[in-house]
């Protein structure tokens, strides 16, 4: 008996711990699909397209986005993402970010820190970002994010979305035995198909 109470205890804590790490890891898998699905879904829109007066997108927890004014493509981005991301709300802690930036640099020479600029009225509560380039009235281009690993052509621009989240055992029946709170974060890009080239 006495040998039973000191190992049970072990067991049931390195069980809940392996049960974190396995939530863990599905959750991160998750946020990687729908943070690149949210790039790849940018392409669905007309490239020229912007959010006319009034256009609002999903959010999570009831949380609405006003996005007009944004491009089009911001908005079928994060309707994607949390469209994708609907299961673990609960057991998520989602970090605040822009919804819509544009401008990012990878490896700037003049300035390798250069941050992407959020596009005036975005919403900064969202919980995935992506930088995205458009074409404003009168033909007036906003850069698009540059990444210098890909080399793209000029004039091609690469839609990069981030998000980031930590999880929250706290609320959950494993919360006696895990005492870690891990941060998912997921950045993914996404190319023009050829036929947008």
């Amino acid at each position: 008996m006495l040998e039973t109470a000191l190992v049970i205890p072990i067991l049931l804590f390195l069980i809940c711990n392996f049960i974190a790490v396995m939530v863990q890891v599905t959750v991160q898998q998750q946020l990687n699909s729908a943070t690149a699905l949210a790039a790849q879904s940018r392409f669905q829109a007309p490239e020229n397209a912007v959010d006319p007066a009034g256009a609002r997108c999903c959010g999570v927890q009831g949380v609405t986005l006003v996005t007009a004014g944004l491009p089009t493509g911001c908005r079928y981005a994060a309707e994607t993402f949390y469209g994708t991301m609907t299961a673990y709300a609960d057991l998520l802690r989602w970090q605040a970010a822009t919804l819509c930036t544009s401008g990012g640099d990878s490896g700037n020479e003049t300035n390798p820190r250069l941050e992407p600029v959020a596009y005036p009225g975005s919403p900064a509560q969202a919980e995935v970002s992506c930088d995205i380039g458009s074409i404003k009235a009168g033909g007036v281009v906003v850069p698009g994010y540059v990444d210098r690993t890909l080399d793209p052509p000029s004039g091609l621009d690469v839609v990069t979305c981030t998000a980031a989240a930590s999880l929250n055992f706290a609320n959950t029946p494993l919360a006696w035995g895990v005492f870690w709170t891990p941060t998912l974060h997921a950045q993914a890009e996404a190319l023009p198909p050829p036929f947008r080239q």
